[in-house]
């Protein structure tokens, strides 16, 4: 039977404190990346919804319509620093299990950004080749 120091457990613990936060930035760096991308393809896709405006009325719509969603648009995140930290057990593994929870849904969420990435990407290619058959 081996027997675990107290200075090697703390050592592991924070080696794999280390490996996280290391994630943590490959992580930060994707999403920062795909929230560009997101905010270049919202644009770009605004810009053609524009295209629709067959008069001053639909353009009016198309505006009203624009605004009502930019609206509800979420902020990015504005760097807060941190205040105390409860470094008890429990709580540490309460924030991870938040962590999990919240990985959880946003890996759902892109399962469905996905799909409306196929549905968008589609309708454009169906859009693109109506105004091709036009000439």
């Amino acid at each position: 039977m081996s027997v675990v120091s107290d200075a090697d457990k703390s050592k592991r613990i924070q080696q794999t404190f280390v490996e996280f936060n290391e994630s943590w930035l490959v992580y930060w760096d994707a999403y920062i990346d795909l929230q560009n991308q997101l905010y270049d393809s919202l644009k770009a896709a605004r810009d053609v919804t524009w295209l629709g405006a067959t008069d001053s009325a639909k353009m009016s719509e198309i505006n009203a319509a624009q605004r009502q969603l930019f609206s509800t648009m979420p902020r990015r995140l504005d760097y807060v620093p941190l205040g105390q930290i409860n470094r008890s057990m429990d709580y540490a593994l309460s924030k991870i299990n938040e962590l999990l929870s919240a990985l959880f849904s946003e890996k759902e969420k892109c399962k469905r950004l996905e799909t409306a990435i196929d549905i968008l990407t589609e309708k454009a290619n169906r859009t693109k080749q109506e105004l091709q058959t036009e000439e």
